[in-house]
């Protein structure tokens, strides 16, 4: 196994301040209260993997979860306290690799956002959160798209060292179908979906590369009234819901 973001990384990134709820206007917090909430019949327990710092779990605070989470960085006793002062039911919170995992429950959602991609066995990975979910219960899977045409080049031309922190076969959304289906889940939704949009971690990127970076920024609304979403050309996220069978 490779994962090609160390938990060093992770606790550069997201410093001890950083813990806050996804913004309304968010797209993917848009797409799990438009996509997952109408699935909701009675919220019970929901457990993220990568959890830290939170953003995306708070979501599921506010729709009535109770919340658990796992993930190897340094701040993560700070979290669970974090989401009870919000105000959300918390569980349990356990900081290891996530394929030493074994909680001795299962859940009526697992989630994660922005992590299976960065393993070069990111199916088994996606398997290992298979095996967290209850009967009935949902896989709720987010990950950026950099293997769409635009996307790549991208990230390829501008955002090198980032996207070598990604691995471009996990954002395959046709193989993550194949795997789930074969074990036992159905999906609901499973699409390369947003606007025209991009983004990059701005790492030591040339005066051009800055340059053009600002004028794909200038033409992103524009484009965006003309362009359709959801696609895999140039949509920035790719995003699967699934339902495990009794």
């Amino acid at each position: 196994m490779t994962n090609r973001a160390s938990a060093e990384y992770w606790n550069r990134i997201h410093p001890k301040e950083e813990l806050r709820i996804i913004p309304n206007m968010d797209p993917i917090r848009a797409w799990i209260e438009t996509n997952f909430h109408a699935l909701q019949k009675e919220a019970k327990t929901c457990i993220e993997i990568g959890c830290y710092p939170g953003r995306f779990l708070a979501v599921f605070g506010e729709l009535g979860y109770e919340l658990f989470g796992v993930d190897l960085v340094d701040n993560l006793e700070i979290l669970p306290s974090w989401l009870k002062d919000m105000g959300y039911k918390v569980g349990t919170f356990w900081k290891m690799d996530i394929m030493d995992f074994d909680p001795n429950q299962k859940f009526d959602v697992v989630s994660s956002f922005g992590f299976m991609e960065h393993f070069t066995n990111w199916d088994q990975i996606l398997i290992k959160h298979m095996s967290l979910v209850r009967k009935n219960g949902f896989l709720v899977l987010e990950v950026p798209n950099f293997i769409g045409v635009f996307q790549h080049w991208v990230h390829l031309k501008l955002d090198r060292a980032n996207l070598e922190r990604h691995y471009v076969p996990a954002m395959d959304i046709r193989k993550w179908k194949e795997i789930l289906t074969a074990g036992g889940f159905d999906i609901i939704y499973a699409k390369y979906f947003g606007k025209f949009a991009f983004w990059t971690a701005d790492e030591n990127l040339t005066l051009i590369s800055k340059l053009f970076v600002r004028i794909l920024k200038k033409f992103r609304c524009p484009l965006n009234i003309i362009l359709p979403k959801d696609t895999r050309i140039y949509s920035p996220f790719c995003g699967v819901i699934a339902r495990k069978r009794d």
